[in-house]
């Protein structure tokens, strides 16, 4: 029985998403200079000129495996920001996304700093990826300082918490590349770095200060 209209974009649609995670793979691991057409054909299982079906240039593939990306942490977040719950629950949940993502999909964060670094990434790419890094991190930011006058995150720049936090997810994602092996970092780990600490903490903590600036 052919199929119908509706069928075949949907076939379609799958097929330019299965080619997207593909090409996201191959693009980490080697860089969009030394990729050839052929070898996304080839671990896809199919044609060389199927490829080009879907996208007319290897550089558009790059930047089309790029926007995907991106589109995929806009929706999260605006869901994230949608949910009921505390500013500190918000954080928590985009924390544990963040370290679910280094251990199944490492090659995204990978493929992203390429981007950012190589000279052979098309200029646009670039610029597009330097807002989205502005974003991702005033969108952290601002659940940092929204947890922040709650007394859930420690205190401190929530830009400077902010881009410390993205920094150890693009360390994880290099490390978890080198070694697939490697274990997930617990969240708890990353949590810890931000969450303020307990309250009786502050209190004995603020004496010896004051002792400690008395015998100055």
């Amino acid at each position: 029985m052919p199929r119908t209209a509706e069928q075949f974009e949907q076939l379609k649609g799958e097929r330019r998403q299965a080619l997207l995670g593909v090409a996201r793979r191959v693009f980490a691991r080697k860089g969009l200079a030394a990729t050839k057409i052929g070898e996304i054909a080839a671990e896809m299982g199919i044609s060389y000129g199927l490829v080009y079906h879907y996208f007319p240039h290897k550089e558009t593939l790059f930047a089309a495996a790029i926007e995907d990306a991106l589109q995929a942490w806009e929706t999260f977040f605006a869901d994230v920001q949608r949910t009921p719950g505390t500013p500190w629950e918000r954080l928590e949940r985009v924390c544990t996304r963040m370290i679910q993502s280094v251990h199944e999909e490492p090659e995204t964060l990978l493929l992203i700093v390429r981007a950012l670094t190589e000279d052979e990434a098309p200029r646009a790419v670039r610029d597009a990826l330097a807002r989205y890094k502005r974003q991702c991190h005033e969108q952290v930011a601002g659940l940092i300082a929204e947890g922040q006058r709650t007394g859930d995150v420690a205190s401190g720049a929530p830009m400077d918490i902010a881009r410390a936090m993205m920094a150890l997810i693009q360390g994880l994602a290099i490390s978890r590349a080198l070694d697939e092996h490697a274990p997930p970092l617990p969240i708890e780990v990353l949590l810890r770095l931000v969450k303020a600490p307990p309250a009786a903490e502050t209190r004995q903590r603020a004496p010896a200060s004051r002792h400690r600036l008395a015998r100055t």
